[in-house]
C-alpha cells in the first residue's frame, strides 16, 4: 500500500441516512478498470457478494441505499482485487480514492475514520512486516559465532514490534468504541488465551456473537480452539466439534458458519474420519438444525472426491516465463511416489517448512519420490526471489494468479502450506501436515 494520498480518482462514498442506512457509491477515472463493483460481506474468513452494481459509461456507480450491520466488509473489481473497509455506525460517511490497480497498493481514505485507522496500521504494518523480514535475512545468513551481530539483531526485532504494537494502540484509542478497536482488543484477547486450553478459549470468545462473525476473530478463534484439543482418544475431536455447534446454536448465522467451517477444516486437513462425523450428524444427519446450502454439499462432494484412495485430479501445471505446459499425470507414473506442496511466497509458515522439504528431497531417491512446488504467487519477482532466497531444490510452478491457480483449485486447497502425495497411478495415499509427517509417511512405505 502507498501512503494516503489526496487523488480522488475512484471515490467511494457511505453516507448516512438518518442514523443507519448508507448510500455507496464511487467513481473510476477513464479508462475504467472494470464493468461491475462488488460488495463482499465478511462470514468468518468467508466473503460471499452482498450486492453488485454496474460502473456507468461516465465511470460512476452507486448501490441501493440500505443498512448495514456494523463490521467489516470488502470492495473489489474482477473476483480477487478488493480491500476491507470497516462500517460502524457512529462513521457515517466514507470517502476512498484509488489511482490504480490492484486496489490495496493503491487506496487513499479520504473520509471515514474507522477506515483511515485499519488502513494507516496497515501501512506500518507493512513496512514492519518488510523490516521483520530483512533481520530474518541477515540472522540466517549470520555466523551463529558472531554474537554481537545476533544481539543487535534481537534488539532491532524487538523495537520493529513495539513499534507496530504502539501504533496499534494509539490508533484503536483514538475511537476506542469503533469496530477497528473492537477488533484489536478481541485480537488480543484471544492471543492472551490462546495457550490457556479450550475451556479459557470458551469463556474469553462467544462463538454464538453475530458481529465477531463479521471479523476474523471468528476462523481464528475456532481454530484456536481445535489446535488446544488434547487428542487423547480416537474422539477428541468429534467431541470439540460438537461443544463449537453447541455453543454457537444460540444464533443460526453463527451455527450455520460453525458447520460450514469445521466441515471445510476437516475435509480439508483430516482426519477424515471427522469430516465425515460432521457430514452424518451435522449435515444430513439428527444434529442438522438448519439444511445445507448448496456451497457446503459442494464441499463435502469435494471432499469426498479428494479422499485417500481417489485418484487425484489431473492439471496443467505452468513454469512462468516458458509457454509449455505440464500435464501433472505426466509426472507421476514416473516415481513411485510424488508430492505437491501448495505455496505461497509471502507465507511465513510455507517458509518454515521449506528447510524440511529441502533437506528430504535431497535424500530420497528420486526413482521412490518427488517433489513438486504449486506456488499461489502473483508475480515472477517473488516466484523467482522464493526459489533463490530458499535454496529450492524441486521443480516449482505458477500460473502467476495467486488463488486462482488452476491446481491449487483442482485440490481445493484452502490455506497454505498444504501437502498431497500420489502414487504412481495418481491415486491421493496422504495429505501430510508438514515436512515431519510427510518424512513419517514415506519412511513407512519404504519398509
Amino acid at each position: 500500500m502507498t501512503a494516503l494520498r489526496s487523488l480522488p480518482l475512484l471515490v467511494l462514498s457511505f453516507a448516512a441516512v438518518g442514523t443507519t442506512a448508507q448510500s455507496i457509491k464511487g467513481t473510476f477515472e477513464h479508462p475504467l478498470p472494470a464493468t461491475h463493483v462488488v460488495l463482499y460481506r465478511t462470514t468468518g474468513s468467508d466473503h460471499p457478494a452482498l450486492d453488485s452494481v454496474p460502473i456507468r459509461p461516465n465511470g460512476s456507480f452507486e448501490f441501493p441505499k440500505q443498512t448495514f450491520p456494523p463490521g467489516f466488509y470488502q470492495l473489489g473489481i474482477h473476483g480477487d482485487d478488493r480491500i476491507d473497509l470497516v462500517i460502524d455506525p457512529s462513521d457515517p460517511v466514507v470517502d476512498v480514492a484509488f489511482h490504480g490497480t490492484p486496489l490495496q497498493r493503491n487506496l487513499n481514505v479520504l473520509r471515514s475514520g474507522d477506515n483511515q485507522r485499519m488502513w494507516a496500521y496497515k501501512l506500518v504494518s507493512r513496512a514492519g512486516q518488510d523490516e521483520l523480514l530483512a533481520i530474518r535475512d541477515q540472522r540466517a545468513g549470520a555466523s551463529p559465532l558472531d554474537t554481537a551481530l545476533l544481539h543487535r539483531l534481537d534488539h532491532h526485532e524487538e523495537r520493529v514490534r513495539a513499534r507496530m504494537s504502539r501504533a496499534l494502540d494509539s490508533l484503536s484509542s483514538i475511537a476506542p468504541d469503533g469496530q477497528f478497536a473492537r477488533a484489536v482488543r478481541l485480537d488480543r484477547q484471544l492471543d492472551a488465551v490462546a495457550r490457556s486450553g479450550p475451556e479459557v478459549i470458551r469463556s474469553t470468545f462467544d462463538f454464538s456473537d453475530p458481529w465477531s462473525l463479521r471479523s476474523n476473530a471468528y476462523a481464528k478463534a475456532t481454530v484456536m480452539y481445535l489446535q488446544s484439543i488434547k487428542f487423547d482418544n480416537e474422539y477428541a475431536y468429534h467431541r470439540a466439534c460438537d461443544t463449537l455447534l453447541s455453543e454457537a446454536a444460540a444464533d443460526t448465522s453463527c451455527w450455520r458458519y460453525m458447520r460450514h467451517q469445521l466441515v471445510d477444516i476437516f475435509s480439508t486437513y483430516g482426519p477424515d474420519e471427522v469430516a465425515q462425523y460432521l457430514v452424518d450428524q451435522y449435515v444430513i444427519g439428527p444434529g442438522a438444525l438448519r439444511p445445507p446450502d448448496p456451497d457446503l454439499v459442494r464441499i463435502a462432494a469435494v471432499q469426498l472426491r479428494l479422499a485417500l484412495g481417489s485418484p487425484a485430479p489431473d492439471t496443467l501445471l505452468t513454469v512462468p516465463g516458458e509457454q509449455d505446459t505440464t500435464r501433472l499425470s505426466a509426472i507421476w507414473p514416473s516415481q513411485d511416489y510424488t508430492g505437491l506442496f501448495f505455496y505461497s511466497s509471502t507465507c511465513d509458515h510455507c517458509h518454515a517448512q521449506m528447510p524440511g522439504l529441502r533437506e528430504l528431497v535431497s535424500e530420497e531417491d528420486p526413482r521412490h519420490f518427488k517433489l513438486i512446488g504449486i506456488a499461489l504467487d502473483a508475480t515472477t519477482e517473488e516466484f523467482m526471489a522464493t526459489i533463490a532466497e530458499e535454496g529450492i531444490n524441486w521443480p516449482c510452478y505458477s500460473a502467476l494468479i495467486g488463488w486462482g491457480e488452476p491446481a491449487a483449485k483442482a485440490f481445493n486447497v484452502k490455506a497454505t502450506p498444504t501437502l498431497y502425495v500420489l502414487d504412481r497411478q495418481g491415486l491421493i495415499v496422504a495429505k501430510p501436515m508438514d515436512h515431519v509427517e510427510l518424512r513419517a509417511f514415506l519412511d513407512k512405505v519404504r519398509k
